[in-house]
């Protein structure tokens, strides 16, 4: 067995060990017999090396390679792998660190509450997404993250400026929906950090004092300079339109416009975010979930808006099915969003039409 350079790899080659990417995706397994084409796959995912073995055989023997569905990269794959997404995703880390230390500052009372300035990166990662069009396959790419408040923060930040845009809302009140969403949380920087990184799921004791981050954000920037949306969005942002939200239990137009659209970008970027507690859901659970109860509990404008445009942002995805199914989302069904057609090979799985099938994962 020995360690060669990628750039030296020749057809013939037998790999001996397992050839994984860096985030632990297989790219090939041992005793595979190297042709041009392995040689290019593995080029493609920017590794550097590989184990191989001392002698070679001939092209066509050795470990037989993936045929169907999974033989070639899926589209979140290739995504990964663009200079983009790269960049993109070494600069929202490298902003999470930044924005950590400027809330910091911020319950310290030791800087001025400068929306603008803040808010400042989250239209740096739109530009190099290509802006809403491309938002998404960025944000769907970074789910293995399990910070709970700072990275959460960007998203929803990034979610809800999308989603006024989808909107069609005015530019000021998508700059101030861009605000909201990032300072959304910032009342977390005064619960007990034992809460913010316990390794466990919350005790009803320890929720409810999870939930006061709302209420000592709120207090936080109520004196300040800036617009009352963004107050009332810290407030507000698990308030429901049927009143089972919290800490004042609003209902309907009670609820502020603007907390109303943070609200749902909250929603959906938690639950489909992995926790340090927990794996993140399925969208398409997510989906199902604001398709059985979403005009109970969001505005119907800015929950429809968002469940209309989202679920076209995953065609072309590679999906794994309940039944073990692999295949690409090629349709939407307008009437059941959570249920699009996938293909499965030659075969059209209508999801709408198989109930006992759903989606269990973008793969």
């Amino acid at each position: 067995m020995k360690l060669v350079s990628v750039d030296k790899l020749i057809p013939g080659m037998v790999v001996s060990e397992n050839v994984y990417t860096l985030d632990d995706r297989l790219v090939l397994p041992k005793d595979t017999v190297l042709d041009q084409k392995d040689i290019e796959r593995i080029k493609s995912y920017s590794l550097y090396n590989i184990f191989v073995e001392e002698e070679m055989k001939p092209v066509g023997t050795g470990a037989k390679k993936p045929e169907g569905p999974l033989a070639t990269p899926s589209y979140a794959e290739k995504i990964r792998n663009t200079e983009e997404f790269i960049i993109f995703k070494q600069h929202i880390e490298d902003y999470s660190e930044q924005l950590e230390e400027s809330f910091r500052m911020l319950a310290n009372d030791s800087i001025p509450l400068d929306v603008e300035k803040l808010t400042e990166p989250v239209y740096h990662l739109f530009v190099e997404a290509g802006g809403t069009a491309g938002i998404f396959d960025m944000l769907h790419n970074l789910r293995d993250n399990s910070d709970a408040v700072f990275m959460h923060s960007l998203n929803v930040s990034l979610i809800s400026n999308t989603l006024a845009t989808w909107m069609k809302l005015p530019e000021e009140k998508i700059q101030v929906a861009t605000a909201a969403g990032l300072l959304h949380d910032i009342g977390k920087m005064l619960v007990p950090s034992e809460l913010l990184n316990k390794k466990q799921e919350l005790t009803e004791y320890e929720q409810r004092a999870m939930n006061e981050h709302v209420i000592k954000g709120y207090e936080l920037v109520k004196d300040k300079n800036i617009d009352s949306h963004i107050k009332n969005t810290i407030l507000m942002h698990h308030e429901l339109r049927d009143g089972s939200g919290f800490p004042l239990h609003l209902k309907n137009e009670k609820i502020d416009e603007i907390a109303s659209i943070v609200t749902v970008a909250n929603v959906y970027d938690n639950l489909t975010s992995r926790r340090i507690y927990r794996e993140p859901v399925c969208p398409f659970a997510v989906l199902e979930q604001f398709e059985k109860n979403g005009l109970d509990k969001y505005e119907p404008n800015a929950i429809m808006t968002f469940m209309g445009n989202i679920v076209n942002t995953f065609i072309a995805n590679r999906v794994k099915l309940s039944n073990g199914q692999v295949g690409e989302i090629i349709f939407i069904n307008p009437d059941h969003l959570s249920k699009p057609t996938v293909k499965c090979g030659d075969e059209f799985v209508d999801l709408a039409h198989n109930k006992g099938l759903s989606i269990t994962a973008v793969i």
